[in-house]
């Protein structure tokens, strides 16, 4: 399941800020922009596919990939601060940028179906080709609108892929959360 949107964005630097959501078998992840894009994904995550110590750092990456890809689609030439709280991810980021091709733990880069490429190794290229891109750390729950919004949009994901909420409300709550956060992320600025 996954649901993108977009909702007003705030004037400035774009800032991308991501997160990750998992359960034993399943994962989720958030990610707001200053540029209004937003969305979640969330799915059962098959336990055959990379050692569970790795699924967070491979949701956090799918996280960033996600959100760039949308960010960079309406804004390929602008400078792009990628907020992480995740310090693994963010290692693979800057060795990635480095032109490193290390993969997390037991991550499969073999060609998925109909020959396309596996989304790590997109967002590999994406680390090590994009020049304007800026991968940053942002401490975990100290209280940033976008990096708490963006939790929250992945643990919204991870309460609807469990069955607690349901999915026709993912339409409503996605903008409404990334609305709320950016107007707080305004504020912020403002102050």
């Amino acid at each position: 399941m996954h649901v993108n949107d977009k909702v007003e964005a705030v004037a400035g630097p774009i800032v991308l800020a991501t997160d990750a959501a998992v359960s034993p078998d399943r994962v989720a992840s958030g990610y707001l922009s200053t540029t209004g894009h937003t969305g979640l994904r969330a799915h059962l995550y098959p336990k055959y596919l990379v050692r569970p110590c790795s699924r967070v750092v491979v949701t956090e990456l799918r996280a960033v990939y996600v959100g760039l890809k949308a960010v960079l689609h309406t804004h390929p030439d602008r400078p792009i601060e990628v907020r992480v709280d995740n310090l693994q991810a963010l290692r693979h980021l800057h060795s990635w940028q480095q032109g490193g091709t290390d993969m997390p733990e037991g991550y499969d880069t073999h060609l998925r179906s109909q020959g396309r490429r596996p989304s790590l190794v997109k967002l590999q290229l994406l680390a090590e080709y994009t020049p304007h891109l800026i991968f940053v750390h942002e401490k975990a729950h100290a209280g940033h609108p976008l990096n708490e919004a963006a939790d929250s949009l992945a643990k919204l994901g991870l309460r609807c892929v469990r069955g607690s909420i349901p999915r026709t409300e993912l339409p409503r709550l996605v903008p409404l959360w990334a609305a709320g956060a950016l107007a707080d992320y305004r504020r912020s600025l403002a102050a």
